[in-house]
């Protein structure tokens, strides 16, 4: 029996064998059971066009010509990728998606914040929905969510081409409670700051993007392992070898450290 990891299963399944449902001449005619535009992306990205048929009942494009029925073990797959839509997968609070990049003035641990907060409110990105979405595009795509970014550089906030100047004011609200608020810190009347004004700073380019891949990649990761959790024991032609998927490849600071400590 040949041994496979969960994702080179999904590939084959995906790519191989779920195509061959729905085949044929007739093939763009028939609704699709569950509609996905990922699996178009496999074909827009090796021949740079859109091929005009719908996703098949298992989310992939058919096959032009009939190739027979899919295989019993990518029908197995395909019950057990379809089952993740009533799955949910939670980010811990605790989760720093830029572990290695330097953040003296915490520019990065405020833009995750913020992003992970609108991310927790939405809810999509954490429903078994975006994690059968997320399986069937990397199966297709052969490769995992791209969890690569360069870190962006800061820059000090400007007003009309001059640094700005802020500061910190307190004030009672109408509950006679005291808050701080930030004001603008410039006396433009006297051409000069403000006392005890200071000046911020903010990242050059925003991060969203870079943090939802990241956060896609841990959904993608822990799909698998639930998928390969689900079937162990269960094929027929082949069985899954366990594999280690790591939670945070980009976390280089780990790996130095895993290194270093193997080596001493």
């Amino acid at each position: 029996m040949k041994k496979v990891a969960i994702n080179e299963l999904l590939t084959w399944a995906f790519t191989e064998e779920l195509c061959k449902e729905g085949a044929g001449p007739k093939a763009s005619l028939g609704p699709a059971m569950i509609k996905s535009a990922w699996s178009a992306m496999s074909e827009v990205e090796t021949l740079g066009t859109v091929v005009d048929r719908s996703p098949n009942g298992f989310g992939v494009i058919p096959a032009a010509i009939d190739l027979g029925e899919p295989h019993e073990d990518a029908l197995k797959v395909a019950e057990a990728v379809r089952a993740l839509t009533k799955e949910g997968f939670d980010i811990p609070d605790s989760w720093q998606p830029f572990p290695e990049w330097d953040d003296e003035r915490g520019l990065i641990a405020a833009e995750v914040a913020r992003v992970m907060m609108h991310e927790k409110m939405r809810g999509q990105r954490r429903t078994g929905r975006h994690a059968y979405n997320l399986i069937v595009t990397c199966a297709v795509l052969k490769h995992g969510p791209d969890w690569h970014a360069e870190r962006p550089a800061e820059q000090m906030i400007m007003r009309q081409g001059k640094p700005a100047w802020f500061m910190m004011k307190r004030m009672k609200d109408s509950f006679g409670n005291w808050r701080e608020y930030e004001v603008d810190g410039y006396d433009r009347k006297a051409q000069r700051p403000r006392k005890g004004a200071y000046r911020k700073y903010e990242l050059a380019e925003p991060l969203r993007g870079a943090i939802i891949a990241r956060i896609d990649w841990l959904v993608w990761r822990s799909a698998l392992k639930l998928l390969e959790r689900e079937l162990a024991g269960q094929l027929t032609r082949s069985s899954l070898l366990s594999i280690a998927f790591d939670s945070q490849p980009w976390n280089i600071r780990q790996a130095v450290k895993v290194q270093v400590t193997e080596n001493a």
